[in-house]
C-alpha cells in the first residue's frame, strides 16, 4: 500500500461550476493515468444544487469518462461503495461548514481517508479544495473570515479565493497571530497538486493568478517554495 501515490488537487475558484477556466478542468482530468476513468461529483457544499450537478455532466459529456454524482444531503447509503469505485472525485464549492457537518455527522471522513490511501484522486474547488487540510480560513463560519477545522489529510492551513485581498490579508494576519498554522493560499483560476500531502505543482488558467506559501515570517510564491524544497 505504501507505494500508492496519494493525490489531492485543490482549486481556489472557477472551473466548470462557474462556467469558466476550461483549461483548469482539463488540468485536473489530465492527472488521470488510464483510459475508461470513472469520475464522481459531490455537490454537498451547495446542498446538491441541481444546476451545479448538470454543469458537471455538461462539461464532461463528450468524453470517454464514466460520470456519476452522489447526493449526500438526502442519503448516504451506498456512498462508500460509490466512492471506492472512482478514479477521481470532484467536490464542488459552497458552504464548507454545511458540507463538513454532513461528513462528520455520518462519519464519512474515514471513507474519504480510505479513498485517499487507495490512490483515488480527490479534487475540488473552494470548499472542496480546503476541506482536506488541518485548518481552513472560511467565510462559512459567521461574518467575515474565520478558522475552521478540516479533515486532516494535509497538514497546515489553506484558504481558497486568495485573489480576494481581504481574504489573503486575513489569512496572513491569522498565521502571524497563531490563529492558524502555516499554510497555502490559492487564487481563483489556480489548481495546486499535492502528492502525499506535499505541494508539487501549481497550474494557473488566469494571468497573474497563483498560489502562495505563508508562515509567520513570509509569504512566497508557491512555485518558488516547491522549487526550493
Amino acid at each position: 500500500m505504501n507505494n500508492i501515490e496519494k493525490k489531492i488537487i485543490a482549486i481556489g475558484g472557477g472551473g466548470f461550476t462557474h462556467q469558466s477556466d476550461l483549461s483548469l478542468d482539463q488540468f485536473v482530468i489530465d492527472k488521470l493515468k488510464r483510459t475508461n476513468n470513472k469520475i464522481g461529483f459531490l455537490a454537498t457544499a451547495s446542498k446538491d444544487d441541481e444546476k451545479k450537478i448538470n454543469l458537471f455532466y455538461k462539461r464532461f459529456e463528450n468524453t470517454e469518462f464514466e460520470l456519476s454524482h452522489f447526493n449526500l444531503t438526502s442519503n448516504i447509503n451506498g456512498f462508500s461503495e460509490w466512492i471506492m469505485s472512482k478514479d477521481l472525485v470532484y467536490i464542488g464549492g459552497g458552504n464548507t461548514v454545511f458540507m463538513l457537518e454532513i461528513w462528520r455527522k455520518n462519519k464519512l471522513e474515514n471513507i474519504f481517508k480510505v479513498a485517499y490511501e487507495k490512490g483515488i484522486i480527490l479534487s475540488g474547488i473552494s470548499a472542496g479544495a480546503v476541506c482536506w487540510f488541518d485548518w481552513i480560513l472560511s467565510d462559512s463560519v459567521g461574518p467575515g473570515f474565520n478558522p475552521l477545522r478540516g479533515i486532516n489529510l494535509i497538514s497546515g492551513s489553506c484558504t481558497p479565493h486568495s485573489s480576494n485581498i481581504k481574504r489573503i490579508n486575513q489569512f496572513e494576519s491569522d498565521i502571524k497571530n497563531n490563529k492558524l498554522p502555516q499554510g497555502i493560499a490559492i487564487d481563483d483560476g489556480v489548481a495546486v497538486v499535492f502528492v502525499d500531502g506535499k505541494p508539487t505543482e501549481v497550474y494557473s488558467s488566469r494571468k497573474n493568478h497563483t498560489a502562495y506559501f505563508l508562515d509567520k515570517n513570509k509569504k512566497i510564491n508557491l512555485k518558488e517554495y516547491i522549487k526550493n524544497k
